[in-house]
């Protein structure tokens, strides 16, 4: 399957920035849009890759509306670790999910996949042939957000290298005219100037949707509830508070792992932080 298509008409596009950078709540706005569908990680990278998480993607196409006989029945036929089969999926997903979400005309099918890195050679697949948006933000931000967590530290220092580990697989590719960089400052400061930016890039037309405060169906399936109200599926208001980041919002432990780490160093240089 080539770009621009899925089946026919509608662009495939990955949201591939790390972890904590606000990927969420830019499915949730991409997902807004009349044209576009956006999944907030299906998780078909898992189910289809090592070490074959299939019940992790099962519990999170059934947040996107799906039942059993259909997420079965998707995965039907698809090979484990050929990227090809893992895109197929999607254009074999699409029909479903245009009747499942209400949006009966997509121009835009979109997944949110923080760690897609984890498939073996999917990086180096779809980097040069969709459209790719990479969700930045201030790694001490990244660093508070993880250690708010109620998880142990283990847990905590995993979820730091996997941002770590999405930072080094794309790196080689920030510089592709196919992929925009988007901070999440930007998105919690001046949301449309930032939605305006990912529309375009996508190939859709302006719409401020994503402002309103209608009831989005299956709220739970975009994870997070910073970027929607799980009981009645309106939106969170957008939280510039949340870019701000002081000295004393990190413990010894997050000082330790930003101090020297020239991989991070780079990254604040590049994007601004």
């Amino acid at each position: 399957m080539s770009e621009p298509d899925t089946r026919g008409k509608v662009r495939l596009v990955f949201i591939v920035g790390p972890l904590r950078t606000g990927s969420s709540l830019t499915s949730r706005c991409l997902d807004d849009h009349p044209r576009a569908i956006c999944l907030c990680e299906s998780e078909i990278s898992h189910a289809l890759f090592p070490p074959y998480k299939t019940r992790l993607h099962f519990d999170r196409m059934e947040a996107h509306g799906l039942g059993p006989r259909e997420i079965v029945g998707l995965l039907d036929g698809k090979r484990q670790g050929v990227v090809q089969d893992m895109v197929r999926w999607y254009a074999d997903a699409l029909p479903i999910l245009k009747h499942r979400l209400g949006t009966p005309e997509p121009l835009v099918l979109a997944d949110k996949s923080p760690d897609l890195d984890v498939a073996p050679g999917a990086v180096e697949a779809i980097a040069p042939r969709y459209h790719l948006v990479y969700t930045v933000r201030n790694p001490r931000a990244i660093l508070r957000s993880i250690w708010r967590d109620d998880t142990p530290e283990s847990e905590k220092l995993k979820r730091w290298a996997a941002f770590k580990r999405n930072v080094s697989s794309w790196a080689p590719h920030w510089d592709r005219p196919n992929l925009l960089v988007s901070r999440y400052e930007d998105l919690v400061r001046t949301p449309e100037a930032a939605m305006r930016a990912i529309y375009s890039h996508c190939g859709l037309e302006w719409s401020d949707r994503f402002m309103d405060g209608f009831e989005r169906l299956f709220p739970r399936r975009f994870l997070w509830t910073t970027a929607i109200d799980w009981e009645t599926g309106v939106r969170r208001a957008f939280d510039p508070a949340r870019a701000e980041v002081r000295d004393d919002d990190l413990g010894d432990v997050e000082r330790g792992l930003l101090e020297g780490d020239a991989q991070v160093a780079a990254f604040c240089e590049r994007f601004g932080y």
